[in-house]
């Protein structure tokens, strides 16, 4: 009976210590890359300088305007978004640190609050955002959004704002018009864009796949 009683005791250590290992943080692979979570919903490789992040689409703007283009799920503001980010929005901006992005931090909030001819562009780093699903090579983030003034531009900018991050929590990964809370957003699109309907975007049903979907969006940090 003791033997049978110490062996399900060492069974049972053993599974905890199982799942402790699938459930712990893997931040660095063989090769150098840094892994932000057990499932991989963040992939950082300094070498190629580009950062790949597992979204989900949210198919309620397909029909209702959004100004944002990836939201962490867990921020406040997680259902406002075309795509579900599933890393943390402070991890990602550690993580364009990492790749050797330089931070603009050039906007606040009055800015937020510019009329229609007085907004400023983000300033920082000048990203290339790609997405990709399965059955999808990688398409130009811009071909996912529409417009409603005509073709969507994009000029991603890694703006910083990781105070303004903090201090809201928001979870904005990337806008689609400047902003100063955003890791990242559009200098295409100055301040104001959106709040004074100079511009309204939404998530594009004919590419993208249907709601709920998994797709991963990449963001290469331009030459």
């Amino acid at each position: 009976m003791k033997l049978r009683k110490m062996a399900a005791i060492f069974a049972a250590a053993a599974m905890v210590f199982s799942l402790a290992a699938c459930g712990a943080k893997d931040t660095t692979s063989d090769d150098g890359t840094k892994k932000d979570t057990e499932a991989e919903t963040m992939i950082v490789d300094k070498e190629n300088k580009e950062i790949t992040m597992l979204c989900e689409v949210n198919g309620t703007y397909f029909t209702e305007p959004t100004r944002h283009g990836i939201v962490y799920a867990e921020g406040s503001n997680g259902e406002k978004a075309v795509l579900r980010g599933l890393a943390d929005e402070k991890e990602f901006y550690q993580a364009l640190l990492d790749i050797g992005a330089t931070a603009g931090d050039n906007l606040t909030d009055e800015d937020m609050k510019a009329g229609p001819d007085n907004g400023k562009a983000v300033e920082g780093d000048k990203l290339n955002v790609f997405v990709k699903w399965e059955g999808q090579d990688e398409i130009p983030f811009a071909d996912i959004i529409k417009c409603s003034e005509g073709e969507y531009e994009m000029d991603i900018r890694f703006g910083g704002n990781i105070e303004s991050a903090k201090k809201y929590n928001t979870g904005c990964v990337l806008c689609l018009d400047s902003c100063a809370t955003g890791i990242t957003s559009d200098a295409t699109w100055p301040t104001g864009t959106t709040q004074n309907e100079v511009a309204k975007f939404y998530g594009d049903d004919s590419v993208l796949p249907e709601d709920g979907t998994q797709v991963t969006a990449i963001f290469r940090l331009a030459e």
